[in-house]
């Protein structure tokens, strides 16, 4: 990663910060400096302040503990300054923990470094710095380009991660039609919404019958924004559907189609429900196969079910009933892996479903 250097010298001792300019960073990435002494040995205290350039407003002070500073060129980290002593100015910043991330935004940071008893400041300087999440969120449902046969939607995404570094997570979902001969992204950037709802908690929006009708034929885009106190903090992929008519009577479909088990890990997250429903090609002619269901969002990824399947040769349509006891949540992804008698490993992904 790049390094930003910033140096300011005065009198014998010379700051030169060495923070990532960009990215998701830690507290502790903050103290990343070199201090040079070409004086005698002399005791230093660091100083901090972080401002919240769009807000204008003060969100995180912190000093470190005196040190001693001899002649020469020396590497600082926040494991070489001791307990530093953090202040937070409002609820901007979620995580307190000393290791915790910072939330996202653009800041000004600003460094200060005192000498002798009374921690005269002897020079001070201030870098800009940008906070952007690992991943933005991730639309689940509609499938892109996908048919529904409804003009009342479900919509579903996967929030952005690091969780940590987002205050007071909302989304705002943004929806448009897309004209004929116009782009995806254009049509998001240029037309008029069809629908733009703000502060939702949830990771789902059920498309109700009182919000704008969704024309049958129509080609509609899509995209989810999530905010950070109330301002757009990343944004996900754009997405595309078109409503069609329904199949005409007597022909059978299923509310919850089975998903095909993939050999291997697939990037596709499927939506949960309290069933789950998959298909799997049973090639090795196995009577029986074990099955797991782990938590990719808890620590070390615990098992949170597992059981034995009775298979048939060929095509299987396996239902897998979600144990209550689990407490499957909604807002958590979960991998469901089956092991046949050759040791592969056949999985999908799938949120957490309402029991």
């Amino acid at each position: 990663m790049l390094l930003f250097a910033a140096t300011v010298a005065h009198a014998q001792i010379s700051m030169t910060l060495q923070v990532p300019p960009f990215g998701v960073m830690v507290k502790n990435q903050l103290w990343n400096m070199l201090l040079v002494n070409a004086g005698q040995t002399t005791t230093v205290r660091i100083s901090m302040t972080m401002l919240d350039e769009k807000m204008n407003q003060l969100v995180l002070t912190a000093v470190s503990p005196p040190l001693v500073l001899t002649r020469g060129a020396r590497q600082v980290q926040a494991k070489d300054l001791g307990p530093i002593d953090y202040t937070y100015n409002g609820p901007a910043i979620a995580d307190r923990n000393p290791n915790g991330l910072l939330p996202v935004g653009n800041y000004q940071v600003c460094y200060s470094l005192g000498t002798g008893i009374k921690t005269q400041q002897a020079l001070e300087t201030c870098i800009l710095l940008s906070v952007d999440p690992l991943s933005p969120p991730l639309l689940n449902t509609p499938a892109d380009e996908a048919q529904v046969y409804t003009s009342s939607p479900q919509f579903t995404w996967l929030p952005p991660t690091p969780a940590g570094i987002f205050g007071d997570l909302s989304y705002d979902l943004v929806l448009v039609e897309v004209l004929s001969g116009q782009g995806k992204a254009d049509a998001i950037e240029q037309n008029i919404p069809v629908y733009s709802g703000g502060l939702i908690r949830d990771l789902y929006l059920n498309y109700a019958s009182s919000y704008t009708a969704l024309d049958t034929g129509r080609l509609y885009a899509w995209r989810i924004v999530a905010m950070n106190n109330g301002l757009p903090a990343a944004m996900s992929d754009i997405w595309t559907f078109k409503v069609v008519r329904a199949p005409l009577p007597g022909i059978h479909t299923t509310e919850n189609p089975y998903l095909t088990l993939r050999r291997g890990l697939d990037p596709s997250i499927a939506a949960g429900t309290p069933t789950l429903q998959v298909n799997y090609d049973n090639a090795p002619a196995d009577t029986s196969a074990h099955y797991t269901i782990t938590s990719l969002n808890d620590r070390g990824n615990p098992i949170v079910q597992q059981g034995q399947l009775s298979l048939s040769r060929g095509q299987n349509l396996l239902q897998v009933v979600l144990s209550k006891t689990a407490a499957y949540d909604r807002k958590k992804v979960y991998l469901f892996t089956l092991v046949n008698g050759r040791n592969e490993s056949w999985t999908l992904k799938f949120t957490g479903a309402a029991q």
